[in-house]
């Protein structure tokens, strides 16, 4: 079968091709923008958990693990088990000889659980230090000698495996924003402080 086109005919032909040929193209185009558009929210959402995972890492005051959480220290896998930031009255009712804390101080009372993961002898009170970070600045429990019951001195040693739990006493600025808690390797002159988060 044989067609016969004129120029002009021709001509037409060929510009309804290019116009369909340029709307298919523009359609194609048309799905991919949609489909990327789509899938951008949850690539947005992604990135963003990611982000919030690395920040919250525990390495610094700005970036606490999640209240709870257990980190660890040297030999030892610890948790705060709770905390009252003001226990300014149970600590000087535990013992007369107490000492009240500093003017715009207060005294917070710190218990932390921990397992020992060493080969040897744990003890709590000798290999962890803790303390609150408030506001720019380190409050460590060496800093206040009051006896609080349930001391981390009268946590029994433990061998591998073994658990032990103590409470602390840490004077505290009373009117700090933000407080974070953190505990390090008391033995060790390099080691790194892990911080946890207060709810």
């Amino acid at each position: 079968m044989n067609f016969d086109f004129d120029a002009p005919a021709l001509g037409k032909l060929l510009a309804v091709g290019t116009i369909g040929l340029f709307g298919l193209t523009a359609l194609t185009a048309c799905d991919d923008e949609t489909d990327a558009a789509q899938d951008a929210p949850a690539s947005a959402e992604a990135a963003d958990a990611d982000t919030d995972e690395a920040a919250a890492d525990g390495t610094g005051h700005e970036s606490p693990l999640p209240a709870g959480s257990t980190v660890e220290v040297g030999d030892w896998s610890l948790a705060l088990a709770s905390i009252e930031l003001d226990a300014t009255e149970a600590i000087m009712g535990a013992n007369q000889f107490n000492e009240a804390p500093a003017d715009g101080f207060q005294q917070a009372l710190l218990t932390i659980e921990g397992t020992y993961n060493g080969t040897e002898t744990g003890a709590l009170w000798l290999d962890v230090a803790l303390g609150v970070w408030a506001d720019g600045a380190f409050y460590d429990s060496t800093g206040c000698t009051n006896v609080v019951d349930g001391g981390l001195m009268d946590a029994p040693d433990v061998s591998a495996g073994g658990t032990a739990s103590g409470a602390a006493c840490v004077e505290i600025p009373a009117d700090a924003d933000t407080y974070v808690v953190y505990f390090e390797d008391f033995l060790s002159f390099d080691a790194e402080r892990r911080f946890v988060a207060i709810d």
